[in-house]
């Protein structure tokens, strides 16, 4: 997930909200933490929070001496399969932190947002091929700045985290995802699974 950012003050328009000061801090002294990789590629949703956390995670990896090979953004890891802002936004208001059940649980018309098991699916094919992009010498690590919602639908669908029980996505946190071979290993925090999945 992104670094922190500003309130949302309309939810009607949810990509407004730029990360603040403390959170570009935060994300530049992360990038400064990242070790034991050559090479970093930086990922991120098109929205404008989410370019200002690469950037940062960037400026702080050059000073850490990784390499960074790009920072580009990806339509993916945006919020796309939202396609009614003004309707999503009024269930938010009216379900407030239970919008997100009522939408794992497909009782949002897809009308208004598509179903969680698609946007899983989009997001892993998708996460799946860059991991089976060929690397430059040395180990690479990919980083794919996105959004709360993205990040829960992945971990409730693929571990089986309700965000009731795991808590809501704090800033900066994520999934991690390794392949070797057909077997893809899935990590948040001290929960991992590991299933077959084509190369």
């Amino acid at each position: 997930r992104h670094a922190a950012r500003f309130p949302i003050v309309d939810p009607t328009d949810p990509t407004a909200a730029e990360i603040t000061p403390e959170g570009a801090a935060t994300a530049e002294a992360l990038g400064r933490r990242l070790s034991g990789y050559d090479r970093l590629r930086l990922f991120h949703s098109p929205v404008k929070r989410c370019r200002q956390t690469a950037e940062c995670l960037a400026q702080g990896a050059r000073q850490a001496g990784l390499v960074v090979e790009q920072v580009t953004p990806e339509a993916t890891l945006g919020v796309d399969y939202i396609l009614d802002l003004k309707e999503a936004g009024r269930l938010t208001v009216l379900y407030g932190d239970h919008f997100v059940r009522r939408w794992m649980e497909g009782l949002i018309p897809e009308s208004v947002i598509r179903p969680t098991r698609a946007i899983m699916e989009e997001k892993l094919d998708y996460l799946l091929r860059k991991l089976a992009e060929p690397a430059a010498a040395g180990r690479r690590l990919d980083l794919h700045i996105s959004h709360d919602w993205n990040v829960m639908v992945l971990r409730e669908l693929l571990l089986g985290l309700r965000h009731e029980a795991a808590g809501w996505l704090t800033f900066l946190d994520g999934l991690v995802f390794t392949q070797c071979g057909s077997q893809l290993e899935v990590v948040y925090h001290d929960h991992r699974r590991t299933q077959r999945h084509p190369v």
